[in-house]
Parts: structure tokens; C-alpha cells; sequence
């Protein structure tokens, strides 16, 4: 008991405690605060590689479309509603056709 008490009392073991206290609960840089930015982090790093491959499929059908003049018409006609002079479209809502 007299040699627990005298460890306890040491004033580095006191300086030591108190400095591991001080980076684990009270310092900028706490334990579950870097927790909370590695969680982050890694949140970000996946939310990069989606915007990569996002950016390589398009890359990829940019490439498809500047070289396929069919594709390119295909496109226009179906996404952007063109159509050449002369020519009769009729469009017809999804929930009319069954």
C-alpha cells in the first residue's frame, strides 16, 4: 500500500497522467475527434472515387458520341427533341402507352 502511494504520488507519474489526460479528453487534436475526421475522411474518399468513375463513363460516351454520328442523332432526337425540317413527330406520354 506504502509503495502504491508513493508511485501515485510521484510527481512525474502526476505530470504523465495529467499529460495523457490532456491529449486524450481536452486537447484540439482528441482522440474522438479524430475519429470524427478519419469517419469523414473516408466518407469523402468514396464520394471521389464515385465522381472519378462518373467522370470516366462520361469521358467514355463523349468520346462514343464525337465519333458515331447515328448515336449523336439518336441522342437528339430521343433526349432533346429534334427533328428535321419537314418531318411529322408525334410524342406519346409513358402513361398512355401500356
Amino acid at each position: 500500500m506504502n509503495l502504491l502511494k508513493r508511485i501515485l504520488l510521484n510527481r512525474f507519474i502526476l505530470v504523465g497522467l495529467a499529460f495523457v489526460v490532456w491529449l486524450v479528453f481536452l486537447d484540439d487534436y482528441h482522440y474522438w475527434g479524430q475519429r470524427e475526421v478519419i469517419e469523414d475522411l473516408n466518407e469523402l474518399q468514396e464520394k471521389q472515387r464515385y465522381y472519378d468513375s462518373s467522370i470516366q463513363l462520361m469521358n467514355h460516351e463523349k468520346a462514343a458520341l464525337e465519333s458515331d454520328t447515328l448515336l449523336l442523332e439518336r441522342l437528339a432526337r430521343e433526349k432533346y427533341r429534334m427533328y428535321k425540317p419537314g418531318e411529322s413527330v408525334f410524342w406519346f406520354s409513358d402513361s398512355l402507352v401500356q
